[in-house]
């Protein structure tokens, strides 16, 4: 009699206990929102994997909240490219060498991120020998690309000699594409070499291609 009492009592005990337990953890969903997890040490001890059906529910929850975190996470981690990236790619695929459809004249175009930069790469030999150059340089403003370019050209005199004449004049690009370069540039429609003074100038469309 006194072992079935015994079996009794402790079976009441452990009802008792798990009753403590999910009053308490009720208790503590009230407070802090969330339930507690603590499991008797008999029911641990006896089977360690067994979770009761409420809990299997809260600790599936706990788990798609986690991996749903993670791959926000990752996600943002990894983030969406930079549109900078797709610039230097396109940039990238342009031609190196253009020519101009106005004057012959061939241009070494690059693009980095902001910054557009043309110089005059088929100068004639002798002009060369004499340090001639166009480098012109933008940099982009909403759809276009504005700057100046920096020239330095031999310019005729009554006498038959030349003079190297530097100027800067205003150079805009509006449109790019991989086989096509326009925009527009001021030129020279007055100008003294003997002083190389811009007296006056206009307002120039140019078109560019790829050089074949």
């Amino acid at each position: 009699m006194l072992l079935k009492r015994k079996g009794v009592i402790a079976r009441r005990s452990k009802r008792q206990r798990w009753q403590w337990t999910m009053c308490h953890g009720r208790r503590a969903l009230g407070r802090s929102g969330f339930f507690s997890t603590r499991m008797s040490a008999e029911e641990s001890e006896e089977n360690p994997l067994r979770v009761k059906p409420f809990w299997r529910v809260f600790i599936l929850v706990c788990g798609i909240v986690a991996t749903t975190s993670m791959q926000y996470s990752s996600e943002n981690q990894s983030g969406p490219k930079p549109g900078g990236m797709k610039s230097a790619a396109k940039a990238a695929a342009l031609p190196q060498i253009w020519k101009s459809a106005t004057t012959g004249k061939e241009y070494r175009v690059q693009i980095d991120g902001d910054r557009l930069t043309a110089e005059w790469s088929n100068i004639p030999p002798q002009a060369a020998k004499q340090g001639a150059y166009i480098r012109s340089e933008c940099r982009r403003s909403g759809t276009r690309w504005v700057g100046t370019s920096r020239i330095l050209l031999p310019c005729p005199l009554p006498d038959g000699k030349t003079k190297m004449c530097p100027m800067q004049l205003r150079f805009e690009v509006d449109f790019i594409s991989s086989d096509r370069i326009t925009g527009g540039a001021e030129i020279l429609r007055d100008f003294d070499c003997g002083s190389c003074e811009v007296r006056k100038t206009g307002w120039g469309p140019f078109s560019w291609a790829p050089k074949r």
